[in-house]
């Protein structure tokens, strides 16, 4: 039984009481109606309880998604100052020094990540305290089964 199945009462339309007549004391439709509208008025509070959140869960997500775009906005603007830049000190530095200087700014500014969407959980992260036959054994045993697979589908 649910969280919503625990909130919700069964109301006995044939209460009897020790007064009044057999009609009266199965006939309590006013206390059926009464229980009625006790349990709307819960159910509407929930409602608007979850209808609260959900308009606070999208103004969150929507700053969210402003800020990540300023950012990446921020990141692209400050990518185009440094190429603006460089071509210069590329051209002075590559009649003074080796072609390995090029190389090292080219990779001087990497691509702008896409901001993660979700909730930012961080993946699984390997164990680094293999020994160096436990890490051999186990690459021999992945490409064993790597082999294992290959021949399964050949």
């Amino acid at each position: 039984m649910g969280e919503a199945g625990k909130n919700n009462f069964h109301f006995n339309s044939n209460i009897r009481s020790n007064h009044g007549s057999k009609t009266s004391m199965s006939n309590n439709e006013d206390r059926y109606l009464r229980a009625l509208e006790i349990q709307e008025a819960k159910q509407a509070l929930i409602d608007e309880e979850l209808e609260k959140q959900r308009i606070i869960d999208e103004a969150e997500k929507a700053i969210a998604d402003e800020k990540a775009r300023q950012e990446a906005e921020a990141k692209a603007a400050q990518a185009e100052e440094i190429a603006a830049n460089e071509p210069d000190t590329v051209e002075e530095t590559a009649s003074q020094e080796s072609p390995a200087a090029e190389e090292t700014t080219a990779t001087a500014t990497p691509a702008a990540k896409p901001a993660p969407s979700g909730n930012n959980v961080p993946g699984p992260t390997p164990r680094k305290d293999f020994s160096s036959d436990e890490r051999a054994a186990m690459l021999k045993r992945a490409k064993a089964y790597a082999a294992e697979v290959a021949k399964r589908k050949g």
